[in-house]
């Protein structure tokens, strides 16, 4: 999506789905968000859905599980891998989608709530969601809980240089490794991370780095993420204006209570009357 706060589209990340799904293997959130479809019955939606990493094993339960995603390419794959489920994937943006239908349980997950850069953004997402959520169903959704370095936080732990997908809020302009994988081509791909930080935007700017040898010959691809951090107290006010409650609140997949610590918010809501 496009904004005034980027030069960039933010979907850099997102342009080779058989290879995002090497590089993120991941099955967190999945029992989760399943245990929530098993909560609420179904049918399921899921926006900013991807290549199906979650969906996917949601239909396998059974379910009618429909994925929205703005990327043509993540949905081409998420067909195939879905073959035979009963899945239903649409190419949307989550700001303005009409499917018509409402659904007992509506979730975002990979920290996508982050995607929506600005207020407007969150707003339009929420709206959505809450036109397409049943009055009996569940909204939910993970994002980064945003954490000050060591010298901000009394007590804290400094992460290490490869903290990952979740980071203090600082400016890091020396590159730090956070990963290997192999790609479908069966090279070695090292993936290394810078970041900065706007502290008035609340915005991380994350500049990724992919190396590997073709031959002789490095190589090296360069994608850019911009993702912005909701205060806990800020997410509260955010929902409650826009028409939700929050039911439970959760600091990781454990359902541990959030504390400041924590490396991520989980966010279990319903509709207000």
């Amino acid at each position: 999506m496009v904004t005034a706060l980027i030069d960039h589209d933010n979907l850099e990340e997102f342009v080779d789905p058989e290879n995002y799904d090497l590089e993120d293997g991941s099955v967190a959130g999945v029992e989760f968000y399943a245990a929530l479809a098993r909560e609420t019955g179904g049918p399921v939606l899921e926006i900013a859905c991807g290549t199906g990493r979650v969906a996917i094993p949601i239909a396998r339960l059974g379910f009618d599980v429909t994925g929205l995603d703005l990327v043509p390419g993540m949905l081409v794959r998420a067909r195939r891998k879905a073959a035979g489920l009963r899945t239903r994937w649409i190419e949307g943006d989550a700001r303005e989608f009409q499917l018509g239908e409402q659904f007992r349980l509506v979730f975002l997950t990979g920290n996508a709530f982050q995607a929506f850069l600005t207020r407007d953004d969150q707003e339009r997402m929420l709206a959505c969601v809450r036109q397409h959520l049943h009055d009996d169903g569940l909204f939910a959704f993970e994002t980064r809980n945003p954490r000050w370095p060591l010298s901000h936080s009394a007590g804290a732990v400094s992460p290490p240089a490869g903290d990952g997908l979740f980071a203090y809020l600082e400016t890091r302009e020396e590159e730090a490794e956070f990963q290997r994988y192999t790609d479908k081509d069966g090279r070695e791909v090292r993936v290394s991370k810078t970041q900065a930080y706007d502290a008035i935007a609340q915005i991380l700017h994350w500049t990724t780095h992919r190396r590997w040898f073709e031959g002789n010959r490095p190589q090296n691809r360069i994608t850019r993420i911009a993702v912005r951090f909701t205060f806990p107290r800020e997410l509260e006010a955010l929902l409650h204006h826009n028409g939700f409650s929050i039911l439970r609140q959760y600091g990781d997949w454990n359902l541990e209570p959030l504390t400041a610590a924590s490396r991520s918010m989980l966010a279990v809501c319903r509709k207000r009357a």
